[in-house]
């Protein structure tokens, strides 16, 4: 059987497109729609067809649904079906094993003299937490297919997942087309050695169960072929970007994720963000240099800000001339790393302003706090733009920015920004470990001649409109039609 509109296509991700509460004031069943890019972009993915959203139980009344029927439930336009996990199995999955472990490693963030200490608890997190919430996903998927005698496409997502290819297999008496794409860096072969010989190679086998491996970049793409080339063995065409694995074949693929252009001008032009741009944006003295971020370990904000208070003092005749407008969104805090890096980022600001502010000028300033209209008027306003990670496996703020901007700003961009294979040819690229490499970065781009600026401001927007959220999309279901077509299924 091929691979056709009427396909039955089920998606699978941690986080879902809707969470419900209880009205507090009617005391009946709400919900609220899921934020953030990859929502958006899979919510493109499930408009072309009947399609099931597998997700976790989030909410308290999210647990309720969720005992109320193993069915898919109906949400506007969106099928969900609901898994419910014991707490303490997700909170060991979550918070001690997705993050910070793989999320760790994934990103290069372990200080690796003193970090990780892994043994006993790691053990138990794996084993109480990671592959007990896999099982529960793998048991969702085995049922919404179940229920339908139309070929399955089972579209997993994310880090929190890795071992549910592995299990969907096995609990499948038919077959099926199974994918899991990786939105988050995947680190060189000998980073991955940080984790226990048997739970990397799990981890490994269990995504060669899958049809198609996909990522954000070509980067990543081979950085997973030589990952299990070296640490499980396998068999690797890296010209076809395929691996021979226990008799199967799995591709290896790069899709570069894009953003809702239209929705994104659409919501450039509210009321709620013009009143922000008016009222707090627009007043802020001299040209404006932004950042926008969750108060991650990985966004490298710390460095950045040093490196804005490195071109102060190199460039003294700036100061009272710009304003660093730092938009961040408080992220992960129940976790000791992170609490620990958001005293930093607000010690570092403290110092900046302290040695280079004046009575009428603050050279960052500070809004800690998720705050949307605000993030959308800062990049209509921004001169010049600072995305700084450390690694990442896109970041859409690079896109979601330059779509919106009035003011040909300008693009700082890490070279590891997944986003940087498709943008940096018009950005300006930093080392984002080097202080005086983003200094003189920040410094050029707030000084660019307008010719420059407007050149390299319209060449972004140009690349990001060419690759749109329906390209992204089509490129996957051409590929599945491709492998397909090679690989025919035999019920």
């Amino acid at each position: 059987m091929g691979v056709s509109e009427e396909s039955r296509l089920v998606i699978v991700s941690n986080r879902g497109p809707v969470a419900f509460e209880r009205d507090g004031e009617s005391e009946e069943r709400a919900y609220s729609r899921g934020a953030g890019g990859l929502v958006t972009a899979l919510t493109a993915v499930s408009r072309r067809r009947d399609t099931v959203w597998i997700a976790s139980a989030m909410t308290d009344e999210d647990v309720a649904v969720a005992r109320e029927s193993e069915s898919a439930v109906e949400v506007e336009d969106l099928r969900v079906r609901l898994v419910e996990h014991g707490p303490e199995a997700y909170n060991l999955m979550y918070n001690h094993m997705a993050n910070p472990l793989l999320w760790f490693v994934q990103h290069y963030l372990y200080n690796m003299p003193y970090q990780p200490e892994l043994g006993e608890s790691t053990r138990r997190a794996w084993e109480e937490g990671y592959l007990p919430v896999n099982r529960n996903f793998a048991a969702a998927v085995a049922q919404v297919i179940g229920e339908d005698d139309r070929f399955p496409i089972v579209l997993l997502h994310d880090y929190h997942l890795y071992m549910t290819p592995l299990m969907v297999r096995e609990r499948l008496r038919r077959a099926a087309f199974l994918s899991l794409f990786v939105h988050i860096p995947w680190p060189q072969p000998d980073y991955w050695r940080i984790l226990p010989r048997d739970i990397r190679e799990a981890l490994l086998h269990s995504l060669l169960q899958a049809d198609v491996l996909a990522f954000h970049t070509r980067r990543y793409a081979r950085s997973f072929l030589d990952t299990v080339s070296q640490l499980l063995g396998a068999e690797v065409d890296f010209g076809r970007g395929a691996v021979r694995y226990g008799g199967r074949e799995v591709w290896v693929r790069a899709y570069p994720i894009s953003i809702d252009a239209g929705e994104f001008e659409e919501i450039s032009e509210r009321d709620e963000v013009l009143r922000e741009e008016r009222e707090y944006v627009s007043k802020l003295p001299g040209r404006l240099l932004v950042r926008v971020d969750r108060m991650d370990l990985s966004k490298n904000i710390v460095r950045g800000f040093q490196a804005y208070g490195r071109m102060l003092e190199r460039h003294p005749e700036m100061r009272g001339e710009v304003t660093f407008l730092a938009q961040l969104q408080p992220s992960r805090g129940d976790i000791r790393e992170y609490a620990e890096y958001a005293e930093t980022i607000q010690d570092v600001i403290a110092g900046v302003n302290a040695a280079h502010g004046t009575g009428g000028w603050k050279p960052i300033e500070l809004s800690m706090e998720d705050n949307f209209p605000r993030a959308v008027a800062a990049y209509r306003n921004y001169d010049a733009i600072l995305v700084n990670p450390v690694f990442d496996g896109m970041n859409l703020v690079a896109k979601e920015s330059a779509v919106v901007n009035r003011k040909n700003g300008v693009l700082i961009l890490s070279e590891n920004a997944g986003a940087h294979e498709e943008l940096g040819e018009h950005a300006l690229t930093v080392n984002p470990f080097d202080i005086d490499e983003q200094a003189e970065a920040i410094y050029r781009a707030l000084n660019m001649s307008e010719e420059e600026r407007k050149r390299r401001a319209a060449a972004l927007k140009e690349t990001v409109l060419s690759n749109t959220i329906e390209d992204w999309v089509e490129a996957q279901f051409e590929d599945i039609r491709r492998y397909m077509r090679r690989h025919p299924v035999r019920e």
